[in-house]
């Protein structure tokens, strides 16, 4: 038997050496997710999987896994990098924290971000009418979100049906959002903590026409040509009827 100081030194350093591995390993997975959350922003619905057969050695599953902690949710690490890695977590990698004005918080131009707080993921794409505009999202598995205090005709809320997210509910704007308003449009959607939930703040490649995660309307269960089903949209339909019946 080596001697005991030995076998400590050895223990500490091979630790060392096996976080490390772990961690980039979970690194690359997270970059790989990122990559593939941008591709499928640009394709049409449900054909993800055919654009990994046809391009990358990828399965449709590992995929969803990569996109799942890309997107901040909890998946096994042994899911993407195999059994004997040990667990990491999710760090702040930005490289845009956005800007504080006025005890407001704001995005800078042409950056996208990703914000993870108990278990939900929220989004910030620039969209494609330029400068300082946005789309704002929030992808969540539930309580389903009530629909107080939003207007139809600014906001959509959907059950998400949609073989490519994890997620099971999905909120998001209806149009492009002016820089001023996404902080307050983030914790409308319950974000609590905006540094301390912030995952990825970078420059984006691309514009965006529309939210990331965005359902087709049939999933709507609150929108502006959606199916309403909560107090404030019935009140709505039921004061266009009567406008309707005079």
């Amino acid at each position: 038997m080596l001697p005991t100081q030995t076998i400590i030194d050895q223990i500490n350093t091979q630790h060392t050496k096996a976080m490390t591995l772990a961690e980039d390993a979970i690194k690359s997975a997270i970059a790989v997710g990122e990559y593939l959350i941008e591709v499928k922003a640009t394709l049409p619905h449900g054909t993800l999987g055919k654009w990994l057969k046809s391009n990358t050695t990828i399965s449709f599953r590992q995929a969803q896994r990569y996109m799942a902690r890309a997107n901040g949710k909890p998946t096994p690490p042994r899911k993407l990098i195999g059994k004997n890695d040990t667990v990491s977590h999710l760090k702040n990698q930005a490289r845009s924290n956005g800007i504080w004005k006025n005890g407001k918080w704001e995005p800078e131009a042409g950056c996208m971000y990703l914000f993870n707080e108990e278990g939900a993921s929220y989004w910030v794409l620039p969209c494609t009418e330029g400068g300082k505009w946005f789309h704002v999202s929030k992808l969540y598995d539930g309580p389903r979100m009530s629909t107080d205090g939003f207007y139809r005709h600014y906001t959509i809320f959907s059950v998400v049906d949609d073989p490519d997210l994890t997620s099971k509910f999905y909120v998001g704007t209806t149009t492009p959002l002016g820089w001023i308003g996404v902080g307050d449009v983030l914790k409308s959607y319950g974000l609590k903590d905006i540094d301390k939930s912030l995952v990825k703040g970078k420059p984006a490649k691309h514009s965006y026409e529309r939210p990331f995660g965005e359902q087709s309307p049939e999933n709507w269960y609150w929108g502006k040509n959606g199916d309403w089903d909560d107090r404030e949209a019935y009140a709505d339909l039921m004061l266009k009827s009567m406008s309707n019946a005079d």
